[in-house]
């Protein structure tokens, strides 16, 4: 009778443990929807292989970054992929006077950060380390930088993921 009961308890805290890692595994955004991998699966192996792993991705088929210069407000377009709610922006200005970034959702009008950059310095931003910890929405943003009167004179780089250490570097 002890046997029965100890391998019946050693299979349910197995199966709990294969749920828990299960639902840890499975990455959302903030509308709920799965992030996608770029590995295919075998519809014939099993999910719990030791050979099978999950590629959490950087989006290379949009790649964010420009230059901005010329004028004294500037504003560029990005958009940020469903499954891919994480990012990281690198801004460099390059001029001597300070200038102003923002980062806004085009459709709700929420925007994500405002700072002011310093003459000839960098401004890195990650939506995790900001409050956003579940990554930020799907769509179109614009990033607005304004010189106060100046002209801009700067460039910005980034990429979005679809999880926070794809974005961390």
């Amino acid at each position: 009778m002890k046997k029965k009961r100890g391998l019946w308890v050693t299979l349910a805290l197995a199966m709990t443990i294969t749920v828990i890692i299960a639902y840890a595994s499975t990455s959302t955004n903030e509308a709920g929807v799965l992030a996608r991998s770029n590995t295919l699966e075998d519809p014939n192996s099993s999910p719990f292989t030791e050979e099978k792993s999950i590629d959490l991705a950087i989006d290379t088929d949009n790649p964010i970054g420009d230059t901005v210069s010329g004028d004294a407000v500037i504003q560029k377009s990005l958009t940020v992929n469903a499954g891919y709610g994480h990012i990281k922006i690198s801004m460099n200005n390059y001029s001597s006077h300070s200038v102003f970034v923002s980062l806004t959702h085009n459709s709700t009008g929420k925007v994500y950060f405002s700072q002011e950059i310093a003459g000839k310095e960098n401004f890195t931003w990650k939506n995790f380390e900001q409050g956003f910890e579940q990554g930020v929405r799907v769509g179109d943003y614009t990033l607005q930088w304004s010189g106060g009167g100046s002209k801009v004179n700067g460039e910005f780089s980034g990429v979005t993921g679809s999880s926070i250490s794809d974005v961390m570097n």
